[in-house]
């Protein structure tokens, strides 16, 4: 036999020692297991009507969000899903996505700094909302009297973990 067992005890031992060594700068994460991802706020600071256009019926919706990671370490994330609603009408949903982009070029959310990340939800005229879409695709709408309910869950990224967090917000 070409290894015998002291060859291979010796390997074995080799091969933790190096697994130990990469793998040790990962203790940490996998110990907390999400913890820090759960000091991430998401909030939605506005929503603003852009240009209409009456041949598509659409109208695009720019939503704002802003990402507070309040850890010390920088995190980033690759989607977030919401649900758009005005004035207890249901407009629809929207994905924000960097799932697409690799880790290191997706947004980054610095420590204690607030992030900001804009999506385009397209508003679709629908026989339970066409009263409300009249009223964003008249030229004197103000989203100020509008009162908009945004939930969803925003997914955090640290580099071993993946953390879904929920966030609901409300804008008058």
């Amino acid at each position: 036999m070409f290894i015998g067992a002291r060859r291979a005890v010796l390997i074995g031992a080799i091969g933790a020692i190096v697994a130990f060594i990469v793998l040790f700068p990962a203790i940490p994460d996998l110990l907390r297991g999400g913890s820090e991802l759960r000091d991430v706020t998401v909030n939605v600071k506005n929503i603003v009507a852009e240009n209409t256009s009456n041949v598509k019926n659409t109208i695009p919706l720019t939503v704002t969000f802003e990402i507070l990671n309040k850890d010390v370490k920088a995190l980033s994330t690759s989607k977030i899903e919401y649900s758009v609603d005005a004035n207890n009408t249901h407009l629809g949903n929207g994905l924000l996505s960097y799932e697409d982009i690799p880790p290191n070029g997706r947004p980054q959310l610095y420590p204690n700094s607030p992030t900001t990340l804009e999506s385009t939800f397209l508003l679709t005229r629908t026989s339970s909302n066409s009263e409300l879409f009249d009223k964003i695709n008249n030229a004197g709408f103000v989203a100020n009297f509008t009162e908009w309910n945004i939930n969803g869950t925003a997914q955090i990224d640290s580099a071993f973990t993946i953390y879904p967090v929920p966030f609901s917000s409300n804008i008058r």
